[in-house]
């Protein structure tokens, strides 16, 4: 199984990746925004779409991420460039659609919280640190996260 170190690494370069989409994603939303109301000034069109993704967006993205990249390939591109992945827990296979979606629910879709869901997020990761080491997420959906 892999360790809390490398599941760490993983999810911070995932991290990285998505603070680079959403970077990306509200660049065009702004540019569209400044479009659609003929306004010069971005300065209030960035604050509005700042405060709606960091106050629900980011877990949404993050849910979004890791579920298309679990049913795909069974690893996000994090997990890819440490050598891990997610695999049924039963039987060492592919997870199943409800088994990557559940997995990706309760990890990302917590961080739309403010502050609170970051906090879910670092404790229910703690958990990996034990002898299983399997977070909530693993443990409520069938899952495990082995070295490549």
């Amino acid at each position: 199984m892999a360790g809390f170190g490398r599941r760490l690494a993983a999810r911070s370069i995932d991290y990285v990746l998505a603070v680079i989409a959403a970077a990306a994603f509200f660049v065009v939303v702004v540019v569209l925004l400044l479009l659609l109301t003929g306004e010069s000034d971005a300065s209030d069109a960035q604050a509005g779409v700042w405060a709606l993704m960091l106050f629900f967006g980011w877990g949404v993205l993050l849910f979004f991420y890791d579920w298309l990249y679990l049913v795909a390939w069974g690893r996000t591109l994090g997990k890819a460039m440490v050598g891990i992945r997610v695999v049924n827990a039963a039987d060492g296979g592919r997870l199943s659609q409800g088994q990557a979606l559940g997995r990706a629910a309760l990890f990302g879709l917590p961080q739309s919280l403010p502050v609170l869901g970051h906090l879910f997020s670092l404790g229910e990761s703690m958990a990996s640190l034990g002898e299983a080491r399997r977070a909530l997420h693993d443990r409520t959906c069938g899952t495990v996260v082995v070295r490549d």
